[in-house]
């Protein structure tokens, strides 16, 4: 896996508050009421990452890896990959899409 570190400088550091799923997105709503949205491939699992921090993201052709603190870890299968992840500020505004 190799780190997606311009996805990682922009979320890393970031609190965790809400993760929504259901078929084919996984929201993930920080503190600062910004958004990472990522369109998967099925029904995602149980949020394993809590409400901590992000500190790290992976990423390899169609896997996509968020690590929490405390050793969380979540892997998403992307629906498309090089377009399924967006992270929008807390206006709406899109910060990242990849």
């Amino acid at each position: 896996m190799r780190t997606n570190e311009a996805l990682g400088n922009l979320v890393r550091g970031r609190t965790i508050e809400v993760v929504t799923k259901e078929e084919g997105l996984v929201t993930i709503i920080f503190d600062d009421r910004s958004k990472l949205e990522i369109k998967v491939l099925g029904s995602p699992d149980a949020n394993v990452l809590g409400e901590g921090r992000i500190v790290g993201i992976e990423e390899e052709g169609e896997k996509l890896m968020l690590f929490g603190e405390d050793d969380r870890m979540a892997e998403f299968g992307l629906a498309s990959p090089g377009s399924s992840v967006s992270v929008k500020n807390r206006e709406g505004q899109v910060e990242y899409l990849g």
